[in-house]
């Protein structure tokens, strides 16, 4: 166990349901913050973010106005007060991209990418699960709590494979085999992404075919339909939207598409509306709108046709998108920051959108 540093939760916090955050400076090192109005104006932050630094993973608790951010270091720093105070909770064994996964009652699991085990945060205590056999398995590149049962997790592997546990993250299971005969023995797992409220609706990003999708949580694959007919592509980026698992969004590079010399150089955030069976370009590379390999994706959980996308550099510091699908309507909002790793949202005040800072220089 990690024994944790931040205050305890607050009267307010414990008892009311979630609120807007009542301040407009946030107290804390400069690396979280929120927004309003799409990022067009960010709260501004009583300390300065200091290079390196990544914020890879931040989240809404499902404890009223708590929230759990962890930085690349594998710092873990959690808000109170609906994201007005953040305060260092727990220092992890190792640094990497860690991401967080929310759990029902307020629980929250921490995991690395291609790590081997999982980390659960309850108030102040962070414990520490055992490893699984990564060598023989693969790490995780995304691990879901069941959104009806906390301690149910499955997760996807670098090597395909789904790995299940109903204890928490203590033991894992695997279910079904990796997808090498659709994906080839050498295929690369890149991302995937599992419905919280339906376990069993699985999509990869994955090199060459692009995305694979699960019906039956991973006991068997189907390959989507992505481009033209035998279009070789790698789909770095998956998200599932939290208003509806139908609706998935894949940023990815169409490489057979970029050798005919097509529309943004093959690049393109991709969205389906049948569960990841098929993917059409919404958002192309090119003039005002960057999209590189692995880039961030975070639909709204408001409004099912809404999704943020980003762009951050030293040079050009920060673009924020928010692409509208049934408006055809793309905002860029631009910041000072160097990226945006991570975003997360306020459960009841629709405005406010947390966003994760990137410092480089």
């Amino acid at each position: 166990m990690f024994p944790g540093t931040a205050g305890a939760a607050t009267a307010d916090a414990a008892g009311s349901p979630w609120r807007g955050p009542r301040c407009e400076t946030v107290e804390g090192d400069g690396s979280v913050s929120f927004t309003r109005d799409g990022g067009q104006t960010v709260a501004p932050t009583t300390g300065v973010m200091r290079p390196v630094k990544y914020v890879m993973g931040l989240e809404a608790l499902a404890q009223p106005n708590q929230l759990l951010s962890v930085d690349d270091r594998g710092q873990l720093a959690r808000s109170n007060d609906a994201g007005c105070t953040w305060s260092p909770l727990a220092s992890l064994p190792s640094t990497g991209i860690w991401s967080i996964s929310p759990a029902a009652g307020g629980a929250a699991y921490v995991w690395n990418f291609r790590g081997d085990r999982v980390y659960r945060v309850e108030g102040q205590r962070v414990f520490e699960g055992p490893a699984f056999d990564a060598a023989r398995l693969g790490g995780f590149v995304t691990l879901t709590a069941d959104k009806r049962k906390p301690t149910h997790l499955r997760g996807v592997t670098q090597k395909g494979r789904v790995l299940d546990s109903r204890d928490g993250g203590r033991t894992f299971r695997p279910i079904g085999a990796a997808p090498v005969q659709i994906a080839g023995p050498d295929h690369l797992v890149y991302d995937a992404k599992i419905a919280p409220s339906r376990p069993n609706e699985i999509v990869i990003g994955i090199s060459e075919v692009g995305a694979l999708t699960s019906h039956n949580g991973g006991r068997t694959w189907r390959r989507t339909t992505i481009g033209r007919a035998g279009d070789r592509v790698n789909g770095f980026t998956v998200a599932m939207s939290p208003i509806d698992p139908k609706i998935v969004y894949l940023q990815a590079l169409n490489i057979s598409e970029m050798d005919r010399g097509g529309p943004g150089g093959g690049r393109h955030v991709y969205r389906s509306d049948d569960g990841g069976k098929s993917f059409r370009p919404v958002a192309d590379h090119g003039g005002e709108v960057t999209i590189t390999n692995g880039g961030l994706l975070k639909p709204s959980p408001w409004d099912p046709d809404v999704v943020f996308f980003e762009y951050g550099d030293p040079v050009y510091r920060t673009s924020l998108y928010t692409l509208n699908i049934r408006t055809h309507r793309l905002s860029i909002a631009h910041n000072p920051h160097d990226g945006i790793k991570s975003i997360a949202f306020n459960p009841t005040a629709r405005d406010v959108m947390y966003l994760g800072f990137v410092e480089q220089s």
